[in-house]
């Protein structure tokens, strides 16, 4: 973890603290207006595009394979269950 080294604050009047702000803000929005306009070039490469489609389909897949497995795991848990339940009422207690 990075360590940082505190420096004596200096005192701010209302207006300054206000000026960086405002500074804080248009660097803001900046990075905001950057990102969107880095994500409608993502958005709009065929390559980007494809390789949405192939996770899309991978992520079905998997979520699919997981259904599956539960339902398996469900039955399974079901069989051995009325197993034990079986074995119990055959035994005198």
């Amino acid at each position: 973890m990075a360590e940082f080294e505190s420096e004596p604050q200096e005192k701010l009047t209302a207006e300054e603290a206000i000026t960086r702000l405002k500074e804080i803000q248009v660097s803001l929005k900046q990075a905001a207006f950057n990102l969107h306009e880095k994500m409608e070039l993502f958005s709009s490469e065929p390559q980007f595009q494809v390789g949405l489609e192939n996770l899309k389909s991978d992520v079905e897949t998997r979520a699919s394979d997981l259904e599956s497995e539960v339902k398996r795991l469900r039955n399974d848990l079901k069989t051995i269950k009325d197993l034990l339940g079986s074995n119990l009422k055959e035994k005198p207690t």
